[in-house]
């Protein structure tokens, strides 16, 4: 198995809050990366490079992240990391997600950086898969957790995911509610080839 590792940094900012209160607010992801020479190039859907990917997250409101699961989700949007001119001897992709602000490891989601001024609190942002055979959560900072592994065809691939807002991993209804605010969280992913 040949091992290639990309690392990129994956930033999300959105806003969170009620509409009528900040109805200007506009949310952002933006992936950053690299690949080496050796491996697949890597783009996204929109056919811009890795490195310089811009997808917007809409603005929830509070009671949307807190009435949805970890496993659901809201506001979520959809994103493909696509590989072309892969070698030959290149035969199958995955994605492993790392993060350093990783909530419980359990729960694998990516909690906001809480020194972001006016940053939402007890919110955090999930990853899935979504593909017609898998929609599933992958926990952050656990390889192999749900990964999605695509056949590569003629040296090309497509990888697709979703990422959405989730309550954070010491949010409580009663004790501990979403705090509305900014998010900006970031994970890396590392790209594995066979």
């Amino acid at each position: 198995m040949l091992n290639k590792t990309l690392t990129a940094a994956f930033i999300a900012t959105a806003a969170m809050g009620s509409f009528s209160a900040m109805a200007n607010d506009v949310g952002l992801l933006t992936f950053d990366g690299a690949v080496t020479d050796s491996t697949c190039t890597l783009t996204t859907s929109n056919g811009a490079d890795v490195n310089n990917v811009t997808i917007s997250l809409p603005v929830v409101k509070k009671s949307e992240v807190e009435s949805t699961t970890v496993d659901k989700g809201v506001g979520s949007r959809n994103f493909e990391l696509l590989l072309t001119g892969c070698p030959e001897s290149v035969k199958k992709a995955s994605v492993s997600f790392m993060s350093n602000n990783m909530g419980a490891i359990a729960n694998g989601t990516i909690e906001p950086d809480a020194n972001i001024s006016g940053a939402a609190s007890n919110v955090a942002l999930a990853l899935y898969n979504n593909t017609t055979t898998s929609t599933d959560r992958i926990k952050i900072g656990q390889p192999g957790s749900n990964t999605q592994k695509v056949t590569l065809e003629n040296g090309t691939g497509r990888l697709q995911y979703r990422v959405a807002y989730v309550p954070g991993s010491a949010w409580v209804a009663t004790t501990n509610p979403v705090v509305a605010g900014k998010v900006s969280a970031n994970a890396y992913f590392t790209m594995n080839y066979e």
